[in-house]
C-alpha cells in the first residue's frame, strides 16, 4: 500500500472498487426530462475531502481554539465548572457523582460548540439579524440554556446529596 496522501487537485477521483461505489439514484419517471441522467456525485461517494485521523484531530483542536477565542461564554462555563469541580473535590463526591458531573459538563460544552458553529455560519452568510438566521441563532441559544439547566440540576443534586451525607441530614 502506498502511504503517501493522494493529491488534492479538486478533480473527481477514479472510480473505487465496487464496494465503495454508490449506486445511482433513480430519477422519478415524471421528472426524468428535467433531471436528466445521474451526475458524478450521485454515482460515486464524494471522497475528495478524505482526511487522516491526525488531520481530523488537528481540525478538531483548531475548532476548539476558534470557539474558545471567539466566544466569552466558554470562559464563564469553564469558571463555573471549575467551581463545581472544586466543591465536589472538597466534599469527596463518589465516582458516580463525578460521572454525572463530567457528563453534564460535556453536554454544556457540546451545546456551546454547536451554538458557536451556528452563530459563525449565520454571521458568514450575511446579516445575522435576518429573521431566519436570528431564529436559528436563538434555537442554538435555547440548546445551551437547556444544557446549562440540566447541568445545574445535576450539580445541585449531587452536591446537596453529598453535603447532606456529610452533615448527617439523612
Amino acid at each position: 500500500m502506498n502511504a503517501e496522501p493522494p493529491e488534492t487537485t479538486g478533480e473527481i477521483r477514479e472510480p473505487r472498487p465496487a464496494r465503495f461505489v454508490r449506486q445511482p439514484v433513480p430519477n422519478p419517471p415524471d421528472d426524468s426530462a428535467f433531471w436528466g441522467g445521474p451526475d458524478e456525485f450521485t454515482l460515486y461517494v464524494a471522497r475528495a475531502g478524505r482526511r487522516t485521523m491526525r488531520e481530523k484531530f488537528a481540525a478538531g483542536l483548531r475548532g476548539f481554539k476558534y470557539a474558545f477565542r471567539g466566544d466569552s461564554s466558554f470562559f464563564a462555563h469553564a469558571y463555573r465548572g471549575l467551581l463545581i469541580a472544586l466543591t465536589a473535590g472538597l466534599l469527596g463526591v463518589g465516582p458516580m457523582g463525578w460521572c454525572l458531573l463530567v457528563i453534564t459538563a460535556g453536554l454544556v460544552l457540546v451545546a456551546e460548540l454547536s451554538h458557536s458553529a451556528i452563530d459563525t455560519i449565520a454571521r458568514s452568510i450575511g446579516d445575522p439579524e435576518e429573521p431566519a438566521l436570528k431564529v436559528a441563532r436563538e434555537i442554538a441559544t435555547a440548546g445551551v440554556i437547556a444544557a446549562v439547566i440540566v447541568m445545574a440540576a445535576v450539580s445541585i443534586c449531587v452536591l446537596t446529596l453529598k453535603l447532606g451525607e456529610l452533615l448527617s441530614w439523612w
